[in-house]
């Protein structure tokens, strides 16, 4: 059976980006959705990237939301953006 592990930055970058509901509130929850939404075989793929993406993008203090790729997608920054 796939798995993940969820860490501080799949958390918070899942949650932002909207992959997951603001309601999923542990990382138990977050991890049931993923995998729901991601295919076997991209599993790692994925969890390695949302990684990577918190630790140099998604920061939790300061999200670097004006160099991100997925700015366009994410609800975090729609709402930061609304006019």
């Amino acid at each position: 059976q796939p798995n993940m592990a969820v860490d501080t930055h799949v958390f918070r970058v899942s949650k932002r980006i909207g992959l997951v509901p603001q309601t999923a509130t542990t990382p138990l929850a977050v991890e049931k959705i993923l995998i729901k939404n991601f295919p076997d075989n991209l599993i790692h793929k994925a969890h390695h990237w949302l990684i990577l993406h918190g630790r140099y993008t998604c920061l939790a203090r300061q999200p670097k939301c004006e160099i991100c790729g997925l700015k366009n997608h994410c609800r975090f920054y729609q709402q930061q953006n609304k006019k």
